[in-house]
């Protein structure tokens, strides 16, 4: 009857409680110790997973985002330097940043610590096979309670799809009024049921950002996305924020053209708007609202740098150049340049980037594409 044992748990959850959040649905369905998604051992990126990330298409990503990170040390002045990766998948990204620093930047490699954060313990396994021969860089840290294991860094944090897999809160207008939908069953079966707001601070998610829904529409509302900035700023003594996701700006996220909300599931490289099926068993993501990160940074310390397409912030960091030096391979040329191409990844991923206890730093990612050399660069490929 059920698809999984997670399903049997859940179902018989909601028989004693009658009803729970869509986030707190989404959070068993992904993050259950023992059966939820990110728990499992399942493949879940790459050719044989569920879906692919940047880092996953070409180690030039890894490499570009490597000498933002050098320049962000300079700016520093050039001492120890702590990165802390939120979620690092398999750990490609982690290799190709420590690998390109390793052969570029032999300094500042002297003066790095990587820590990834990660709840996995089967990704976990899996990055410590890829950072083989990185032992003495990388430790792995917990994060329990809403709380980070270790203390404030000067550094950055950086995160590349994570975001997107915060549990939301979905919710709907009727009648002009803001209504919450939330996970019930019918004759034992997941469905969903509209109630009032479980949280006051779902109706001044809104009011903070200027957006009126209309009748009928359905939006997602990430929670945990402003506890996890508030979380980052705390930990930050001085330094960066680097957060890379598909999304966008409030009045883009809550327009009329996503009347539907934007949540989705993975699997097997299908997507699908049906949450409970396969439940444990396919990811579930909703698009991120950069300006509530934003707006939740500045609040707790956090200055805005700059929020650009992955498309612009690879340009600017040299990805023309690097595909000049391997023109005469078509296969690894087509590869790098689904990572920045209009209409793909390129477009859909968009990267903001914070800063903390520095004045007005300008960074080689955030450059403007009119800018006299780059602009060269550009017409010259």
């Amino acid at each position: 009857m059920y698809s999984s044992d997670l399903e049997k748990e859940i179902v018989d959850l909601i028989n004693v409680k009658g009803k729970i959040t869509f986030a707190d649905f989404m959070e068993l369905a992904l993050y259950h110790p023992e059966h939820g998604y990110y728990a499992s051992g399942k493949e879940k990126i790459g050719k044989r997973g569920d879906y692919y990330t940047s880092s996953d298409v070409h180690s030039v990503f890894g490499e570009l985002v490597a000498r933002q990170l050098e320049q962000m040390w300079r700016l520093l002045g050039s001492g120890r330097f702590s990165v802390v990766e939120i979620g690092a998948g398999k750990g490609w990204l982690c290799h190709d940043i420590l690998n390109y620093i390793k052969n570029e930047y032999q300094e500042f490699y002297e003066k790095i610590e990587y820590k990834i954060v990660e709840i996995s313990r089967d990704l976990i396994k899996r990055q410590s096979d890829t950072l083989k021969g990185f032992e003495e860089k990388v430790s792995w840290e917990s994060f329990s309670e809403g709380k980070l294991s270790f203390n404030p860094i000067e550094g950055c944090f950086l995160s590349n799809e994570f975001v997107d897999s915060l549990p939301v809160h979905q919710v709907i207008v009727e009648d002009n009024c803001l209504k919450e939908i939330y996970v019930a069953t019918t004759d034992g079966v997941l469905s969903e049921k509209i109630d009032g707001l479980s949280n006051p601070e779902l109706e001044n998610y809104f009011k903070e950002l200027n957006i009126n829904l209309r009748d009928g529409q359905r939006a997602e509302i990430n929670l945990k996305a402003l506890d996890w900035v508030k979380n980052i700023s705390l930990c930050l003594n001085r330094g960066f924020v680097i957060t890379i996701d598909y999304g966008h700006l409030a009045e883009d996220l809550y327009s009329e053209e996503r009347h539907r909300g934007t949540l989705i599931c993975y699997y097997e490289h299908t997507t699908s708007e049906n949450p409970y099926g396969r439940v444990g068993n396919q990811d579930i993501t909703s698009h991120v609202n950069f300006s509530s990160i934003m707006e939740e940074g500045i609040r707790s310390g956090l200055s805005t740098t700059g929020f650009v397409r992955q498309s612009t912030f690879l340009i600017a960091l040299g990805i023309l150049n690097k595909m000049n030096d391997v023109k005469g391979d078509i296969s690894k040329l087509l590869t790098m340049k689904n990572l920045f191409l209009p209409g793909g990844m390129g477009d859909m991923f968009k990267v903001l980037i914070q800063h903390k206890g520095i004045d007005n730093p300008e960074l080689i990612g955030l450059r403007s594409m009119s800018e006299p050399g780059l602009a060269k660069e550009i017409e010259g490929y």
